[in-house]
């Protein structure tokens, strides 16, 4: 077993949507210099590290709406790890985390999946999309900085976002092994439109969840199986009978995108400021 003073510790807190398949998937395993715990054992990875002996490892697992409690799971194992978060332009954030919801069975329009208005939302509203309130929460917990990257500098340049990773955690990379191709492909706007309409009429619009792990997983994969078949079957019906309304109204990310924008540009700031290579501009569009 280590001591703690006998290794490093960094945390991938991955929000959903912002590039952690790929990064998880494409990007750590490749880090050369530090063991990646993959986010299949997460759960396990105090007991993972008790069975090695590394100078540095790596803990990935996304966050999304349970950020603040991953983040005390983190720091209260290592509160002197240093944290990764990945963003990604708010309204592009939320418009793919919509569309996987839909993919998944849920029926809300996009207007009440993100509510800016309301006091307490469904689910998105203005308190819980602020990424400046999420790095602060990294700052309070733990004892230093978080390393900020962009899911779009990785899209424009992949080499460029990997050298400030490789750089903050100390390691090495060989930018060749690494595939680019997409993680996971789209589906159609018409055909999300018709699992959303026949959603409403076959689940709640937020899933719930069984006390009973075991049982829950199990409903879980059920639901997913049914929602699959639905998208499958999508492609059989004729536009003609779909509504040319867009899934997601672009004055609705337009809304979005215009009241974060302080955010957005705050975010930027505190990456110029504090990422290991401040020579190499942040490009985000």
């Amino acid at each position: 077993m280590q001591n703690h003073n006998e290794f490093e510790m960094f945390f991938h807190v991955g929000l959903g949507r912002a590039a952690s398949t790929f990064l998880q998937n494409r990007v750590f395993p490749q880090l050369e210099g530090i063991h990646y715990i993959h986010r299949d054992r997460y759960r396990s990875f105090p007991k993972a590290i008790n069975k090695y002996h590394h100078a540095k490892y790596l803990v990935s697992r996304e966050a999304a709406l349970r950020i603040n409690s991953r983040l005390r799971e983190f720091s209260k194992y290592r509160r002197d790890g240093k944290v990764i978060l990945v963003l990604r332009r708010h309204d592009q954030w939320l418009a793919s985390h919509y569309r996987r919801y839909v993919k998944n069975g849920g029926g809300y329009p996009f207007d009440k999946f993100v509510d800016l208005d309301a006091n307490r939302p469904a689910l998105w509203g203005r308190h819980n999309i602020q990424f400046m309130k999420m790095i602060k929460m990294v700052e309070d917990q733990f004892e230093g900085p978080p390393l900020v990257l962009f899911q779009e500098e990785l899209s424009l340049n992949l080499e460029r976002f990997v050298s400030r990773l490789t750089e903050f955690t100390g390691t090495t990379c060989d930018f060749t092994k690494i595939r680019s191709n997409r993680v996971h492909s789209s589906y159609s706007s018409t055909r999300l439109k018709v699992v959303r309409r026949v959603s409403t009429s076959l689940f709640p619009p937020l899933p719930s969840s069984n006390p009973n792990p075991n049982l829950h997983r199990i409903h879980r994969r059920l639901h997913l199986i049914l929602c699959h078949m639905i998208l499958t079957l999508a492609r059989l019906v004729p536009t003609s009978f779909i509504d040319d309304k867009p899934l997601i109204p672009l004055e609705e990310l337009a809304r979005i995108r215009d009241e974060t924008a302080e955010d957005w540009s705050s975010c930027l700031a505190f990456a110029a400021k504090h990422n290991p290579t401040p020579d190499q501009p942040i490009v985000t569009n």
